[in-house]
């Protein structure tokens, strides 16, 4: 131990002497050594400064983008619920106006019947039923549909209106034969019109009866399915078959002056349970109408 610390003295002490350029050039290059180590740990250190400072701003950014979501989600998604509020008060509104309309259409439709004498009827019968039981405070405007949907589906096939526009020459009853002159009864009413022009349906129904004879001339019959049968006669032509289906309104002949006429004009019964009633007050009910009422009914003109 003794020589080898005699050893390395002696070496020290060669190293240290002036001009010694081998140690100097050692100790220079451990001090770049030493200087480029601090310079990347440095480096390295600003490095992962920087990257962890980054990573915080992307977490703050990522947490004011959530936010900032957050919030506009939140107006969103209470600008939907002024919406359906809204839309809850439009429809609220827009349903009791609905109601309001269908109670006065029931009531116009209700007056018209009345004031020909059609006396609607509904059998109402708790046999063969059943369902739910719901209280009277569960029920709501829906139930207004069922008697509407009734007075539309009978107002449709009730004779409403004139079969074609015109004068009425020969009213129902009692009359003087314009053709003998003698006295004699009248079993519906005589509508002068123009030769050819168009003769409508006053009801839906089925046509029962399509044919000539010397009396009527060219006549046809329409059975409107709840008592009521309606007759047109004297016409030019006939415009529909025997057991075709015709609507409220369609046009199923041509005014004309075929059989015993004395000039172009429709030949106009009604029927109720097989008893001839006066076709006045039907064929006019329209006169008593305004023009949303009479579009709304479908009454011919």
């Amino acid at each position: 131990m003794m020589v080898n610390h005699f050893y390395w003295k002696t070496i020290v002490k060669r190293w240290v002497q002036p001009g010694n350029s081998r140690l100097h050039e050692i100790i220079s290059f451990h001090v770049i050594l030493l200087f480029v180590l601090l310079l990347g740990y440095l480096s390295g250190l600003g490095i992962y400064l920087k990257n962890t400072a980054l990573a915080q701003h992307v977490v703050w950014l990522d947490a004011d983008a959530r936010n900032s979501e957050l919030k506009a989600l939140r107006m969103s998604n209470k600008g939907l619920k002024n919406r359906i509020f809204i839309l809850q008060e439009e429809k609220a509104v827009l349903l009791d106006n609905a109601v309001a309309d269908l109670n006065k259409k029931s009531r116009t439709i209700e007056s018209l019947l009345d004031s020909v004498g059609v006396d609607l009827q509904f059998q109402l019968d708790s046999e063969n039923s059943g369902g739910p039981f719901a209280s009277p405070a569960e029920t709501g405007q829906d139930e207004l549909v069922l008697p509407v949907d009734q007075y539309l589906n009978a107002i449709l096939n009730v004779p409403l209106g004139a079969p074609a526009p015109g004068v009425i020459t020969s009213k129902f009853g009692r009359r003087i034969d314009p053709i003998n002159g003698k006295p004699a009864y009248h079993r519906g009413v005589d509508i002068r019109g123009r030769l050819g022009s168009e003769v409508k349906a006053t009801a839906s129904g089925v046509v029962i009866t399509q044919d000539y004879d010397k009396i009527r001339g060219r006549h046809l019959a329409l059975d409107h399915g709840n008592g009521f049968v309606t007759k047109y006669a004297h016409l030019k032509k006939s415009l529909v078959l025997e057991g075709e289906t015709v609507e409220k309104g369609q046009v199923i002949g041509l005014v004309g002056t075929s059989g015993r006429s004395t000039g172009p004009h429709v030949h106009y019964e009604i029927y109720y349970e097989n008893k001839i009633v006066n076709p006045t007050r039907f064929v006019r009910i329209p006169k008593n109408l305004n023009m949303t009422q009479m579009d709304y009914l479908n009454i011919s003109r």
